[in-house]
């Protein structure tokens, strides 16, 4: 991915900016406070999403700016055109558009799985250097931690996998810790321990439950003694088996020991091989030899009829013979000048046509003067025409603009939305959130109401009982009164009947629901209101985007005075430079009536004039100097002829110019044939004869060795000595045979004694052994499972004795500890579950990626310590390094550049191994600010030329070496 402008709508202190960031390598500078890490932290909000308060990273909202976040255009490898990412302020993490050049529109998820599902942390841990992070190199760190951490940086680059054990280490400490008192699994097993010491106090009360207890013990004990027993017999049967197998082996061995129990066969080192060579050799030199002293006899007598020529004469046309190449170069000379005078006069009559000369002006001032007024005067002219056209091009392009701002406003102020509309729709909303309020309130005042109302409905009911029952009573007793004739008790008791009915119709009269009613009423009014203004007015539209179009506006006109402001400034400037440049034409007219070239000729070529009239000077001088070395060349020629035409008359030889050298050397030719010829044959007898008395002393040289080769053997004859060497064959064979038996017998543990002892035994008694182990251990099966049944006798009856009192329910409560505890330690050991996958991950990322890494890092390390460092080796002790005089270094034993240099390439060769998951660009925050100028130069230039992935370089130290196109001041973009 590549990042090719930024566009920030606001971001901290950062508005209405926009960057073209379209290079592969861009340097960020600013002064301290100018937004670098604004400017970055912008970039992971784009990308990743606006800081949460669980990040603890400020949010950046701008304070006096409406607009909060902003735009990347971006390439893709694999994407047909440049996209545009927008994160504006929305949910939390912002709201995201991604724009295709099609016009199609996608979202978050589109985002999220094309940058491979990445995050911002462990971006940040990956494709991010700061200062920071280098200087974490140098905390006083052993070199276990140094290791860790420049492992980490080669095959993880993130601390989530060092977060997780941590907090997983925690989590285990607080469940279980080795002598610890607090940790819930050491606090439930001490308990434990007290409620064991609980069931041995009640134990010891019951006898017959001791009694039972020690039977069951004893049981055990035999019951173990027994199967240990049988594990030994076991052991012994299977060393029985192993000496059954390994019989055969042990014969053959004894059996070569009495073998090899002799005195060694002597024999020389390849005593075959060298008597087979001298043989052959021996041969072979007899009938060289013979035929060398064949060919010795027909050289010497062809050497007697060579005759020598006379050494005077040799030397005579030797020397005629060197003088060959000059003379002929001579006439070549000669030719070649006759030649270059034709084509320099052909030329110069070609450059007086093309500059508009009729003959040569040889007056003409072609001067550096004269030539630099005119470089200068056209130089003035490219400037102005590049300015008229830059300002041409600037009118255009603001006259479009105006047009497309007045397009844009008329636009937005068909868009806008009257003031009394938004008034009256934030009347709306007033009176809604009245009505919410008011709703919320009555909601909570009905529940209590209906709340109250059972309450009293209840009472009401009691007392209603209540009245009924004594009215009722009163009633009755009244009436058993006057049915006895006492009319005044009876009176009485009816009369308190009556006055209790007159109660009860009176306390249970209707309740009066004015206020509910009230409360209803005015939500009902308050709804109608809204209703009413809806229906009579348009407020379906957003007041925070009625503000906007008017915001926008109000921008757009401000955009357009100042564009038209410019665009009135650009005319009067291109009125200016079109002055200038008719006078500078005048000027330039009369410098081609100086020179007398042709008046129509294009000013450009006026330049090229000059270099032709200076080429017509300079081919007239050469005609000059051609005329004077042909005269004395031709000079030189005729003194040669008349020095050597009469003295090759006596060698036979006719002077010729084109014949005479061709001849001397034909006769020089000869003579050297028939000397070299004689030479030749002197040496070819020289070296046979010498060949000859070499090979005879080989001869002998060879007989006497064959000879000492059987006296070693003390061997009559070559028979016989090939007998020694069989016999020689089959001892080492013998020898290494016993070998291997030794080492094999070794292995299995068979010493020595053992080996001599079972050699003793026949395999038929070995066998006998074995099967009486065999019925041994049938019998102790038989015993064990007896005992076995004894013990879960014993355990029947110790359960019953369990089953009633203290010693039950105590031993409940063990099995509830116990299976609590158990519970705990599968949680815990779950935990350790877990803590050993998650290193054995990250052991299986280690040996997949970073051999890979290492590997891609030992070349970046080379080039960016310039070769003094020529290897980046990791094994089980770690990384080290071998320096170029061959020396290997521990991480801990570089200086603190070269070190930070080591981290440097581990983090680019890891991001070189993931180029197949991630191509995400690199943000560097200064992070060199600490080296000196020749590695800064070095990492500059290596992150500029080798690094594929794009390169974002924020500094507050401008590097010079970096061009402008390359470079983004952010304090002229700061507003």
């Amino acid at each position: 991915m590549k990042i090719i402008a930024l566009n920030i709508y606001g971001y901290g202190k950062i508005t209405e900016t926009e960057i073209n960031t379209n290079q592969h390598f861009i340097q960020f500078f600013g002064e301290n406070e100018a937004g670098k890490s604004t400017m970055q932290s912008f970039i992971h909000s784009i990308l990743f999403g606006f800081p949460t308060r669980k990040e603890q990273e400020p949010r950046r909202e701008p304070r006096m700016h409406n607009l909060y976040g902003g735009k990347i255009t971006v390439e893709f490898p694999d994407e047909a055109g440049p996209i545009e990412i927008e994160r504006i302020k929305g949910k939390i993490q912002g709201d995201v558009k991604v724009y295709f050049d099609d016009g199609t529109v996608r979202g978050e998820d589109w985002l999220i799985k094309k940058l491979n599902f990445i995050d911002k942390k462990t971006y940040r841990s990956i494709f991010s250097f700061d200062v920071l992070g280098l200087q974490d190199i140098h905390k006083n760190m052993t070199e276990d931690k140094l290791q860790e951490y420049l492992l980490r940086a080669g095959a993880l680059g993130s601390h989530e996998y060092d977060e997780m054990l941590s907090a997983i280490d925690t989590e285990m400490k607080s469940i279980y810790k080795k002598n610890g008192i607090n940790p819930e699994l050491n606090r439930e097993m001490e308990e434990m321990s007290d409620i064991t010491g609980r069931i041995k106090a009640l134990e010891q009360t019951e006898e017959q439950y001791k009694h039972l207890v020690n039977e069951k013990i004893k049981t055990e004990e035999s019951l173990n003694a027994k199967k240990n027993a049988l594990y030994q017999l076991d052991t012994i049967r299977k060393q029985k088996m192993k000496e059954v197998m390994y019989h055969k082996d042990i014969k053959e061995w004894k059996s070569l020991e009495d073998k090899l129990n002799i005195d060694p066969v002597i024999f020389p080192e390849q005593g075959l091989e060298r008597y087979e060579a001298l043989k052959h050799q021996v041969q072979q030199t007899k009938q060289d030899i013979a035929l060398r002293s064949e060919k010795l006899k027909v050289l010497k007598a062809e050497l007697a009829g060579i005759t020598l020529p006379d050494k005077s004469q040799l030397s005579y046309l030797e020397s005629i013979q060197k003088k060959e190449p000059d003379i002929k170069q001579k006439h070549l000379e000669y030719a070649r000048l006759n030649l270059a005078i034709e084509t320099l006069e052909e030329e110069i009559v070609q450059l007086r046509r093309d500059i508009g000369w009729n003959h040569e002006h040889h007056e003409v001032d072609d001067s550096n003067i004269v030539k630099e007024s005119v470089q200068t005067v056209l130089s003035k002219i490219d400037e102005v025409a590049l300015e008229e056209q830059f300002l041409v091009r600037e009118i255009d392009h603001l006259k479009s603009d105006i047009k497309q701002l007045n397009h844009d406003i008329e636009r937005l102020e068909e868009e806008q939305i009257s003031d009394d509309r938004i008034r009256i729709k934030k009347e709306v909303v007033d009176r809604e959130f009245e009505l919410k309020e008011k709703e919320k309130m009555f909601s909570l005042i009905e529940k209590d109401y209906e709340r109250e109302k059972r309450e009293r409905n209840r009472i009401k009911r009691g007392q209603s009982g209540l009245i009924i029952g004594i009215s009722v009573i009163a009633l009755i007793t009244g009436i058993f009164y006057l049915f006895n004739s006492n009319w005044l008790m009876g009176g009485i008791f009816l009369a308190i009947g009556v006055i209790t009915l007159l109660l009860l119709m009176l306390t249970n009269q209707k309740e009066d629901d004015s206020l509910r009613n009230d409360y209803e009423d005015e939500v009902k009014e308050l709804k109608e209101i809204i209703e009413t203004i809806k229906r009579n007015n348009n407020v379906d539209f957003d007041l925070n985007d009625a503000r906007d179009l008017k915001m926008d506006l109000k921008t757009q006109k401000t955009k357009r005075i100042s564009a038209n402001v410019r665009l009135e400034e650009m005319k009067e400037t291109l009125a200016l430079k079109e002055t200038t440049h008719d006078s500078l034409n005048t000027d330039l007219a009369a410098i081609k009536q100086d020179l007398k070239v042709n008046p129509d000729i294009e000013n450009k070529y006026i330049v090229d004039a000059i270099h032709t009239i200076r080429e017509i000077k300079q081919k007239r001088n050469q005609i000059s100097r051609h005329n004077v070395e042909m005269d004395n060349i031709n000079r030189e020629l005729k003194e040669f002829k008349r020095s050597v035409k009469d003295e090759l008359v006596k060698f036979d030889i006719h002077y010729d110019d084109s014949t005479v050298f061709y001849d001397v050397k034909n006769m020089v030719s000869k003579m050297y044939k028939d000397e070299n010829h004689y030479n030749r044959l002197k040496d070819q007898i020289s070296l046979l004869e010498n060949e000859i008395k070499v090979l005879s002393e080989r001869n002998n040289a060879g007989s006497e060795e064959i000879i000492q080769l059987f006296d070693y053997v003390d061997a009559e004859d070559e028979e016989e000595y090939y007998y020694f060497a069989r016999k020689y064959k089959e001892y080492h064979s013998n020898i290494e045979r016993f070998r291997e038996l030794s080492e094999k017998l070794e292995e299995e543990h068979f010493d020595y004694d053992a080996r001599n002892e079972l050699s003793k035994f026949l395999l038929a008694d070995l066998k006998e052994e074995e099967d009486a182990i065999s019925e041994q251990i049938e019998e102790f099966n038989q015993k064990v499972q007896n005992e076995q049944k004894v013990l879960a006798e014993l355990n029947s009856e110790i359960s019953n004795l369990e089953s009633d009192g203290k010693l039950s329910e105590v031993n409940h409560q063990f099995e509830m500890k116990k299976a609590f505890i158990q519970n705990l330690s599968q949680e815990y050991m779950s935990l350790n579950y877990i803590r050993i996958l998650i290193e054995t991950h990250i052991k299986a990322i280690k040996d997949e990626r970073l051999p890979v890494v290492i590997e891609e890092a030992r070349s970046i390390f080379e080039k960016v310590t310039r070769g003094r460092y020529i290897n980046v080796i990791y094994d089980e002790d770690g990384i080290k390094v071998r320096h170029v005089n061959g020396q290997l270094f521990h991480p801990l034993e570089l200086s603190q550049s070269t070190k930070e240099m080591l981290y440097i390439s581990l983090r680019l060769s890891l991001i070189k191994a993931l180029k197949g998951y991630y191509q995400l660009p690199l943000i560097i925050d200064d992070a060199f600010v600490h080296f000196d100028k020749e590695r800064k130069k070095i990492i500059m230039d290596y992150l500029r030329s080798e690094v594929n992935d794009q390169v974002l370089y924020f500094t507050c130290n401008l590097d010079s070496a970096i061009s402008s196109s390359q470079t983004v001041k952010l304090k002229e973009r700061v507003k």
